[in-house]
């Protein structure tokens, strides 16, 4: 029997044998040495289902390791009940659980706070940590993934990192936004992401499909088209899968029947041996072999041949998902005994249908994602949903009080076997999961869970008529859906979230719940929106419910103050409100409300040109925030002055102080802070004809290119200014392109 050629096929240090794929191995292995080298790098290796996408991945990961990187893996889950950010959770869990708090706090820096917000494993390694300050959606997003971004790139220059997403055709909305934040940012880094996808699951309309089109725009991106393999490859494959050196007839009919596909070729070979029909003697010809149609079709025949009790298990294991436990299943079959069910598990594990979780005990996984699929398929829909029904209800007993922190995966059971269980379960998990989405800032799986509970609670669709507030669970849902829709919705609809807001604002006055009315009516709103939502009018009530003296009532009325004049131009009014907030402030002495009046008072002086009275107000303001560390307000105080004294033709006096929120605007870590200095300094050195020094702020790369809308306008100007109209119309071009949507 001869021997595979060791250019072609050889035993990996990943496991199992690896055969061809040359090519894009030194493709991949060029981009890994331009990642070491502190140009990070983006790959996306594409194909069909089997076509050997995470084993290549794999393959490169071992050769990374050679080469002093660590390497983690997230993968993504097709059904819905994974917490949000998925893939990148299961990294930097894997991160976190070999890491000691020293190092942690030292990698993570600030930025801890907001990953354990979704890496509750942080926690653990570092407790006390502060709460994260309450922002508006955007901008609390925007912190969350430059903390991410900033650790990643952190604990890589002491260790190069390759990171693995797999399955990123089953990636949720929020991982992808990620994805496309990181890659923005790899290029100064000794990172390598790898993602893998099948192409054969992307429409125009999936979300993935946006996100590649952003992706190849960047500096350092590839995609790799993973093919079948050609007749040579196949012959090399069945040989080492079967240890039997295979007749040019027996190679030419595997190929034509698998088109070179590695996974199909793999459990063909095996079926083929486990019936007795590739043999070393027999092995010399094709006649007499019967060759299933497909995969599914091979995957069916390997399965007919295990045990009824085995089939039963995997039956059961399909349907909770890709990955399961013993304890499930041993509360899913308690007619067998635990005996009875590993014994049907190690016959799956003989045949390689499934393997045990690394690093853990008593869990499980398919081998291959078309495993799971073809058990579910082979299933009815009836029988389908009664098995959702009992792994709901079982999962449900077998996590006790700790269901809260399993809410997404329940809802989504309870979801699959709605018509067997009712809806109070899943309105119940939904409730749960959303919330848990929300906190996590994953906007648009929270959107998805409050959506579905609604419409399946009232039968309609909560985009339609305002639905009617019956109960406590559907105005918490209601008002889920609108702190879901301030974040996803586009500016121009974000007005359709105010109708649901007093409904369920309404229903807690009447109802007593003053906490929960109050939560509904200090709901933050972005103060880019200059148009009427009712919010000063919800302020303008909730005011009613607390002493007019007290605490809360300076809040409130420091949140009507700019309300009532961003929403309706009412001047007098805000003054009122900002007067009577202030003493509030100063008889209890409270300095972080004074700082926020202060703030607000001269925001709404820039925009009614009362120009003049904002430096003084400016001073105490900055000087408050200073004490109190608060980097924001710093920022926001020293914009709004920088343009009045900017307006007032003060232009050497505005400089010096946008000069001055470059570090707390950095240290705020938020968005918008970071833009107003970086656009305050731009535009200002444009105003003053230094063409050089306007080019360096506006054209900062330390905020991502679709994050910089303002910068890049007035960028756009600058090079018509300057006579670059080539430029110009180029910069442009890419603004129109990265224009958020509903904005004109």
């Amino acid at each position: 029997m001869s021997q595979p050629s060791s250019q072609s096929s050889h035993q990996s240090s990943s496991g199992g044998v690896f055969v061809g794929r040359q090519r894009e191995l030194a493709e991949l292995r060029s981009a890994l040495e331009e990642s070491l080298a502190g140009r990070g790098q983006m790959v996306m290796l594409v194909g069909e289902p089997g076509i050997g996408k995470t084993r290549t991945a794999q393959e490169l990961t071992s050769y990374a390791q050679s080469r002093g990187s660590q390497v983690y893996w997230g993968r993504c889950y097709e059904e819905s009940g994974a917490p949000p950010y998925w893939p990148w959770v299961q990294a930097i869990r894997d991160y976190v659980q070999q890491s000691t708090p020293d190092r942690l706090q030292t990698e993570m820096g600030p930025g801890a706070a907001d990953i354990a917000g979704i890496v509750p494993d942080i926690d653990a390694k570092l407790p006390s940590l502060p709460v994260p300050p309450a922002l508006e959606p955007e901008q609390a997003r925007f912190r969350l993934f430059d903390s991410i971004t900033r650790f990643f790139k952190t604990a890589a220059r002491s260790q190069p990192m390759v990171l693995v997403l797999d399955d990123l055709h089953w990636a949720d909305e929020p991982s992808l936004l990620l994805l496309r934040f990181i890659a923005q940012q790899l290029q100064d880094s000794c990172i390598l992401v790898v993602g893998c996808y099948r192409d054969v699951e992307l429409s125009r309309q999936h979300p993935l499909s946006g996100t590649l089109a952003q992706l190849s725009r960047e500096q350092g991106f590839q995609r790799h088209l993973l093919r079948g393999m050609s007749r040579e490859e196949t012959g090399l494959l069945v040989e080492a899968a079967s240890g039997i050196h295979p007749s040019p007839p027996v190679v030419d009919t595997v190929y034509a029947h698998t088109d070179g596909n590695p996974y199909f070729m793999t459990e063909l070979v095996r079926l083929l041996m486990s019936q007795g029909e590739l043999v070393e003697s027999g092995a010399t010809t094709s006649q007499g072999l019967r060759i299933p149609e497909g995969v599914r079709e091979v995957i069916g025949q390997r399965l007919n041949r295990l045990s009824e009790p085995c089939n039963r298990v995997l039956s059961t294991a399909a349907v909770i998902g890709r990955e399961f436990s013993l304890d499930q299943l041993g509360k899913l079959h308690e007619e067998l005994s635990e005996d009875q069910l590993l014994e049907g598990l190690e016959e799956a594990l003989g045949a390689r249908l499934i393997e045990e979780l690394p690093q853990t005990v008593g869990r499980y996984q398919f081998a291959h994602r078309l495993a799971q699929e073809t058990l579910t398929q082979e299933l009815s829909l009836t029988r389908r949903v009664r098995l959702h029904a009992r792994i709901a209800t079982g999962l449900e007993e077998l996590y006790g009080s700790n269901t809260n922190t399993h809410a997404a995966e329940l809802a989504y059971h309870f979801a699959q076997a709605e018509t067997v269980t009712g809806t109070d379960k899943l309105v119940e998990y939904s409730l749960l999961a959303g919330e848990q989405a929300l906190a996590a800032l994953a906007y648009e799986d929270a959107l998805l869970l409050f959506q579905r509970a609604l419409e399946t609670k009232q039968r309609q669709p909560p985009s339609g008529n305002p639905v009617v507030v019956a109960d406590g669970d559907t105005a918490a849902l209601m008002f889920g859906l609108a702190r879901s829709q301030l974040a996803t919705l586009d500016r121009g609809k974000q007005r359709e979230i105010y109708p649901n807001l007093r409904l369920t604002f309404d229903y807690y006055v009447e109802a007593g719940d003053v906490e929960a009315a109050l939560a509904v009516a200090e709901f933050p709103i972005p103060r880019t929106v200059h148009f009427d939502l009712g919010k000063n009018r919800l302020l303008s009530d909730a005011l009613a419910l607390v002493p007019p003296d007290s605490l809360h009532a300076g809040l409130l009325l420091a949140e009507y103050g700019r309300a009532v004049y961003y929403e309706l131009g009412g001047y007098d009014a805000s003054q009122e409100a900002f007067s009577r907030a202030l003493a509030i402030a100063e008889s209890e002495g409270d300095l972080a409300l004074e700082m926020r009046i202060l703030t607000h008072s001269i925001e709404v002086d820039l925009w009614t040109l009362n120009w003049e009275e904002i430096p003084t107000r400016e001073r105490r303001a900055i000087e408050l925030a200073r004490s109190l560390n608060d980097s924001a307000f710093q920022v926001t105080a020293s914009y709004v002055t920088s343009r009045a004294l900017a307006a007032m033709g003060q232009l050497q006096e505005a400089r010096k102080l946008a000069e001055a929120m470059i570090v707390p605007a950095e240290n705020s870590r938020s968005l918008n802070p970071q833009l107003d200095a970086i656009w305050a300094n731009g535009t200002l050195c444009r105003s003053s004809g230094d063409w050089q020094d306007a080019r360096r702020y506006l054209e900062s790369d330390a905020l991502p290119v679709y994050e910089m809308t303002r910068p890049a306008s007035d960028l756009a100007v600058l090079n018509h200014e300057i006579g670059d109209l080539v430029e110009g119309e180029a910069m442009v071009g890419r603004l129109l392109e990265n224009l958020p949507a509903g904005v004109t």
